[in-house]
């Protein structure tokens, strides 16, 4: 009899660890099912002792050990994946079991039994390092380095893995990859089915030539051992961080990964991250090959400001400049293509009252609700929770009829330019009228094949643009400016880098900021004064990547919340735990409340920390390294 230890794999079970018993000696990395609170879990073996050798540890334990229901496979998984999983776990001070749930496809795990198994006997080879890149350039050219990059490990019988933000990413890639490259390349992406998904897969591990893998972070568990280039693609895309538990950033993982794997690790963008860059400044990194910090877009860029654009007496506001209206009418003369870049969906991202200024906002909670533009009438509609209201009432406060619409969203964009340009052709792109993926290819595909047309669109319309266009312009991007957090800056920067690289002859950006430094930096490409700019910043505020942030968050009741504040001061008084209330409003008679630990990077993960963040109970929300503060 053996007492088998296993990591569950589940994000809803605590306990990293669990043991059982069998009566097979179950090899290390074996896929089993266990019980768990009446329910058959999946598990990968960990480790197995003999019973004799530990009677005396059996007797002790205050829980009745169950035996293992069932052995699926022997071994799907590479060594060093598992131990990448294990130190991603401590670094977010999550489980081993819940990362591998993340990190996994589904249709891997769901049905491992048609899975290939490992080779051990393929197993990484000693003595081989690890070396961090960096390659900052713009696309077309980051495209054509790993072109070249997969023709050497080829010559060298190496494998590539190029690691993309989401699946539209891969396609792209793929679909513009020569033959030659092409026979051995293999795309995989949360947008293939199951079957398709395990067949893919399969074929990935039998292939007996080196293989380039392009795939989004859930598919660096595959285990090919011969994987010694790892790249990551857009590596400052938010896309790499998991939005659920336990908040997996891909990025640290694949880092792990390459230690690992002895593998090189190439990340890569048109303006790495503030950290990416600071780590290379500090010989922590090499690169790839020398940085460029001048865009290579050859159109003509302006700044408009529009605060000379005042509203009427009816408390209109015109958003569309004198300068826009010519570059669309230019659009149409010339017969090119226009991409006009909205911040905000809907008519209007606020409305205040203009007798009392009080702000409209939603029934259950002090979110503002956004004036959208239906069929049936204008409609006053929360983002957050799904509000509903006529945007025919009076104020909420003082009962008075003047509320007044501020700021322009994407809707009143299309309808002003409507209103202008009547015979224009106009396409609308966002998660309000394009809400899959599908629906917003059928419209990026019907704009390209329209010349003279224009397309305006959110942030989601950026990844469907796949070439250069003609004319773009950002019709306001003002409202992300007033967004308080320490990385908003870097977003707006990155965005409008994205934008100005697609643009051929003309980049217009309409600011009523037109002072702001970031915007100035962005318009005219000066990538390394905006990097210098903020760098400094962050080092004078001790903010990341000076320091590491670690964000505790708590919701519920007021009294509720508060309790839980108190009890996690005192669990961490000596870490200096700073609490402070969420920017984001939460429902009414609820409370969100935030406590942030700053600690030197090279101190995490502290095992005497980690063990009192994995004791918090499962109503506190723990991230790592978090995107916002807010």
């Amino acid at each position: 009899m053996k007492l088998v230890h296993v990591i569950p794999i589940s994000r809803g079970i605590t306990k990293d660890r669990l043991s059982y018993f069998s009566k097979k000696d179950i090899p290390k990395g074996a896929m089993v099912t266990v019980p768990i609170r009446n329910k058959l879990t999946p598990a990968i073996v960990e480790s197995t002792e003999d019973i004799k050798d530990v009677k005396t540890k059996l007797r002790l334990s205050p829980y009745p050990i169950k035996k293992i229901e069932e052995v699926k496979t022997t071994q799907i998984f590479s060594p060093e994946f598992m131990h990448a999983v294990i130190e991603t776990a401590d670094y977010t001070a999550g489980t081993a079991g819940a990362i591998i749930n993340t990190l996994v496809p589904n249709a891997i795990l769901s049905d491992p039994k048609k899975v290939q198994e490992y080779d051990s006997s393929e197993h990484i080879k000693k003595g081989v390092t690890y070396e961090r890149l960096v390659l900052q350039t713009d696309k077309d050219e980051r495209y054509s380095a790993y072109r070249s990059l997969i023709r050497e490990a080829f010559a060298r019988k190496q494998s590539v893995f190029i690691c993309m933000p989401t699946f539209h990413d891969v396609e792209q890639f793929v679909s513009k990859s020569e033959k030659g490259i092409r026979t051995y390349m293999f795309g995989l992406h949360s947008g293939l089915t199951k079957k398709q998904t395990v067949e893919r897969w399969n074929k990935v591990i039998k292939e007996n030539h080196p293989v380039a893998i392009v795939g989004t972070g859930s598919f660096l568990s595959i285990p090919r051992s011969d994987i010694r280039t790892i790249i990551i693609e857009r590596e400052s895309s938010g896309a790499y961080k998991s939005q659920t538990r336990p908040y997996v950033d891909t990025r640290i993982f694949a880092d792990f990964l390459a230690r690992k794997m002895g593998a090189r690790i190439v990340y890569a963008d048109s303006f790495l991250r503030i950290e990416t860059l600071y780590h290379y400044y500090e010989g922590l990194s090499a690169e790839l090959a020398p940085l460029r910090f001048r865009p290579l877009s050859p159109a003509e860029h302006s700044i408009v400001d529009m605060k000379s654009y005042k509203p009427t007496v009816k408390g209109r506001y015109e958003i569309i400049s004198h300068e826009l209206a010519r570059l669309v009418e230019d659009t149409k003369r010339d017969a090119t293509h226009m991409f006009i870049f909205s911040a905000r969906r809907g008519l209007s991202p606020t409305t205040v009252c203009s007798d009392c200024g009080a702000t409209v906002t939603s029934t259950h909670s002090d979110a503002p609700m956004v004036l959208h533009k239906t069929s049936k009438g204008n409609i006053f509609y929360c983002h957050q929770n799904g509000e509903v209201r006529s945007a025919n009432e009076r104020c909420r406060v003082c009962g008075g009829w003047k509320l007044v619409a501020l700021g322009g969203g994407i809707q009143l964009v299309e309808e002003q330019l409507k209103e202008r340009f009547p015979k224009h052709v106009f396409f609308r792109v966002d998660s309000d009228i394009t809400s899959t993926y599908k629906k917003a290819r059928v419209v990026i595909e019907e704009w390209q094949n329209t010349p003279g047309s224009v397309l305006l669109g959110t942030e989601m319309a950026l990844s469907h643009i796949e070439e250069p266009i003609e004319h773009i312009a950002i019709s306001s991007i003002d409202s992300l400016l007033s967004i308080p957090d320490f990385k908003i800056e870097t977003r707006i920067f990155s965005t409008l880098l994205t934008l100005r690289s697609l643009a051929q002859q003309s980049f217009l950006l309409q600011t009523r900021n037109p002072e702001q430094k970031v915007l100035k930096d962005a318009t005219q490409g000066n990538l390394m004064e905006f990097y210098r700019r903020e760098i400094n910043i962050r080092k004078e505020l001790e903010y990341p990547p000076y320091s590491l942030f670690i964000k505790l968050t708590v919701s519920g009741t007021k009294h509720a919340v508060s309790k839980e504040m108190d009890a996690l001061e005192e669990l961490f008084k000596e870490y200096d735990l700073r609490i402070f209330s969420a920017f984001i409003p939460a429902e009414h008679g609820k409370q969100t409340s935030h406590a942030l630990i700053k600690i030197a990077p090279h101190e995490w993960p502290h095992p005497e920390l980690l063990e009192r963040l994995r004791s918090l109970p499962p109503q506190v929300l723990i991230k790592v390294d978090p995107e916002s503060l807010l």
